[in-house]
C-alpha cells in the first residue's frame, strides 16, 4: 500500500521524527529527553501504531508543549508505511528519524544551524555515542554492556562524499547496512531532498526496512553528501529492539509469521533473494525494492555472490531455501550469480569474521577502546551524560565545527 503524503508547511528548523509500535517502555524515556532539550526551533513527530496498553498515548496526553506532534494511529501498519505516515507530518526544514530507543544530543540544533548556513543537504554523522539500554544482552558478552553510554574520540571534521561511489560500494557489498551512504535514520536530510523522493515515485521508503530504503534513495537523487565526525544522535540498543535480537541471534525466522514482516500486506519478493526473514535478507529486499523503483539499471550491479555468500555463512540453517533461489539463479542463466564466485566470495566473507573474532579475542571488552559512562537507568539520563561531556570538550578545546570540505 502507497501512502499519499501531504507535506506540512516548514515552521521548524528541525523534525525529529520517531515511527513506533508497543515499545512505550523505551519511547517515553525518548520522547522526554527530546523535549528537555531547551530550544523551539524543533519539532518531535510521533507516529505511534501501538495496540497494547498505549502508555506511550497516555504519557503524551499529559504533555503540554507545543513542539510534540503525537499521532496515535488505530490499526497495523508495516514499519515502511508507518516511516512513510510519520515523515509527512514534519515541519521542519531539516529532518532526522530516530528509533523509539534512541535519543539526540541538544547540540544537533546548532548542527543542524550549521547545515542550513552552509547549504549542506545531506548530513550523515559517523556514530561515536552509543547507548545500551539496561536489558540488552549479546551473545559474546552477555550483559556487559547494560546501561552503559559508550563515546569515541570525536574531532568534529566534516567531509565531502560522493554519492555515486557510495551507491557503487554499497552494490558491491550488496547493501548490506548504510554504512558509506547517506543517512537519513540518524542523519540530517533537508525537506526538499524528501519531496524529490516523494515527487519522482510516489513514496520515500520502499521494502522491508525504512532505513535501507531512505539511504539508497538519497544517494541515488543526489550528487554528494557530508559526513561529520559528531556525535548529534545516540543510538540506543534494547532486547525488544532488532537491535537487540540480532545480538543474540534471533532476528530470524519465517517471512510469513515474524512479527516484523506480517503487516507488509501483498509483499512482493524478489526471486533472486533467499525467501526467509533476516537482518540480511531485509536488507537486501528493501536495497532490490528502492533500485527498482529508482533506478533499475542499477540492479545489474547488485553483488547477488556476495549476497549469497553472507546468507551461507550466517544462516546455515536457512540453506533449503538458499540453495532453492541459487538454483533458480543458475537455471535462468543470471550473469550476476555463479556457483563457483559465490564460493569465492563466501571464502573472503569467512576471513572477514574471523579477524572481527580474533580482534575480539585479543581486546575482549565491551568498550572497544570507547569511553563509558553509567550506567544509566534510561536514555534520557545518558542523552544528559552526553550533552554534558561535549560541553566540558567544547569549553576545554575551545570546540566548533571545521570548516565545510577542511577533510575531504
Amino acid at each position: 500500500m502507497r501512502v499519499m503524503v501531504l507535506y506540512m508547511a516548514v515552521k521548524k528548523l528541525l523534525s525529529i521524527v520517531i515511527p513506533t509500535h508497543n515499545r512505550s517502555c523505551y519511547a517515553v524515556a525518548c520522547v522526554q529527553s527530546l523535549l528537555e532539550i531547551d530550544s523551539r526551533q524543533f519539532q518531535v513527530v510521533v507516529h505511534d501504531t501501538s495496540d497494547d496498553d498505549c502508555g506511550l498515548a497516555a504519557w503524551s496526553a499529559t504533555q503540554d508543549d507545543s513542539r510534540l506532534c503525537y499521532v496515535h494511529w488505530n490499526g497495523r501498519l508495516s514499519m515502511t508505511e508507518n516511516h512513510e505516515r510519520a515523515v509527512a507530518l514534519a515541519e521542519g526544514e531539516y529532518v532526522c528519524v530516530i528509533g523509539d530507543d534512541d535519543s539526540v544530543s541538544s547540540r544537533i540544533i546548532e548542527v543542524a544551524e550549521y547545515a542550513k548556513a552552509n547549504e549542506i543537504d545531506l548530513l550523515t554523522p559517523v556514530i561515536k555515542a552509543i547507548y545500551s539500554w539496561p536489558d540488552f544482552k549479546t551473545s559474546f558478552l552477555g550483559s556487559a554492556h547494560a546501561g552503559k553510554l559508550y563515546l569515541g574520540k570525536v574531532t568534529g571534521k566534516i567531509a565531502k562524499k560522493s554519492c555515486q561511489t557510495s551507491i557503487q560500494d554499497a552494490l558491491n557489498n550488496a547493501c548490506q547496512g548504510t554504512e558509506g551512504l547517506p543517512k537519513f535514520y540518524h542523519g540530517l536530510v533537508k525537506r526538499s531532498c524528501l519531496e524529490k523522493l516523494h515527487s519522482d515515485t510516489g513514496a520515500i521508503f520502499y521494502g522491508a526496512s525504512p532505513d535501507i530504503s531512505a539511504s539508497l534513495g538519497l544517494a541515488l537523487t543526489n550528487e554528494y553528501y557530508y559526513v561529520i565526525d559528531f556525535p548529534f544522535t545516540i543510538p540506543g540498543a534494547s532486547s525488544g529492539s532488532n537491535t537487540g535480537r540480532s545480538a543474540v541471534n534471533k532476528h530470524k525466522g519465517d517471512i510469513k509469521s515474524d512479527p516484523h514482516m506480517i503487516p507488509f500486506r501483498n509483499l512482493s519478493w524478489p526471486k533472486e533473494l533467499p525467501y526467509f526473514f533476516s537482518v540480511e535478507t531485509v536488507w537486501g529486499h528493501a536495497a532490490w525494492e528502492t533500485l527498482k523503483q529508482r533506478s533499475p539499471d542499477s540492479l545489474s550491479g547488485f553483488n547477488l555472490n556476495r549476497f549469497y555468500a553472507v546468507c551461507k555463512v550466517r544462516h546455515s540453517d536457512y540453506k533449503v531455501a538458499i540453495g532453492k533461489a541459487a538454483s533458480g539463479l543458475v537455471a535462468s542463466n543470471d550473469k550476476r550469480y555463479s556457483s563457483s564466485a559465490s564460493v569465492l566470495a563466501q571464502v573472503k566473507f569467512v576471513i572477514e569474521l574471523t579477524i572481527t573474532k580474533l580482534k575480539r579475542i585479543l581486546h575482549p571488552t565491551a568498550s572497544n577502546g570507547m569511553d563509558v559512562y553509567g550506567p544509566f537507568e534510561n536514555v534520557r539520563y545518558a542523552r544528559q551524560a552526553l550533552d554534558a561531556k561535549l560541553d566540558i570538550e567544547a569549553s576545554a578545546k575551545g570546540w566548533c565545527f571545521n570548516e565545510k570540505g577542511s577533510n575531504e
